[in-house]
């Protein structure tokens, strides 16, 4: 009777296993980025789709469009990530330089979230007719709806696969303390960048 040896695999270098939920959670985040970055390249084109006539959006057109490029790049961003959580090539991007777009990310789609879907209801229930963001018409009321819904699809889909990704290759770290690990495991930078994460999650906690 003879035994199949297994052979280890390195740490922090695990295949990225093909399945189809990664799949259909990359093709669903990035699918849900196209409305609006399109918005965006309209804009900064000088297109007025989706801004009503008389909108405060229309008196500065060179600092709009530099903001729109901003938030075309941020949302870019979305793409990018998506594809570095499951791709192979994304397993050997430094755990550092991963977290600070992971916490804008974090920060910025977790309010759109959780607030968006509960001003919907509240909208419901009070038959309100006023846009996100005030009584002032400086968007089409659908502007809103798409963006958001996208919004909403990049957060739920973008922190499950980085849930996913996070368990691949630090689930091991996951068992007990930071503070329990060997010395080869929780170095200082592992410490340092424990704290830092908390840290940065209490912070964007705070702003939902």
């Amino acid at each position: 009777m003879t035994e199949t040896a297994s052979v280890p695999t390195p740490q922090g270098l695990r295949p990225a296993p093909a399945g189809r939920l990664r799949a259909v959670l990359r093709a669903a985040t990035v699918v849900s980025c196209v409305p609006y970055m399109a918005l965006k390249a309209a804009w900064i084109a000088g297109s007025g789709i989706g801004i009503p006539e008389g909108s405060t959006l229309l008196d500065h057109p060179g600092p709009m469009a530099a903001a729109n490029s901003v938030t075309l790049l941020m949302d870019a961003t979305v793409v990018v990530l998506a594809l570095l959580l499951t791709q192979e090539w994304g397993r050997r991007v430094p755990a550092w330089l991963l977290a600070l777009p992971m916490w804008a990310a974090t920060g910025l789609l977790t309010p759109i979230v959780t607030g968006f879907p509960l001003q919907l209801l509240a909208k419901a229930f009070t038959d309100t007719r006023s846009a996100p963001g005030g009584s002032e018409p400086f968007l089409d009321a659908w502007v809103f709806g798409v963006v958001y819904t996208g919004f909403i699809v990049q957060g739920l889909a973008l922190g499950t696969l980085f849930a996913l990704y996070a368990r691949e290759l630090w689930g091991h770290l996951w068992q007990g303390t930071v503070r329990d690990l060997p010395d080869s495991a929780a170095g200082p930078r592992l410490r340092a960048a424990a704290v830092t994460a908390t840290v940065l999650a209490a912070l964007a906690a705070s702003r939902t």
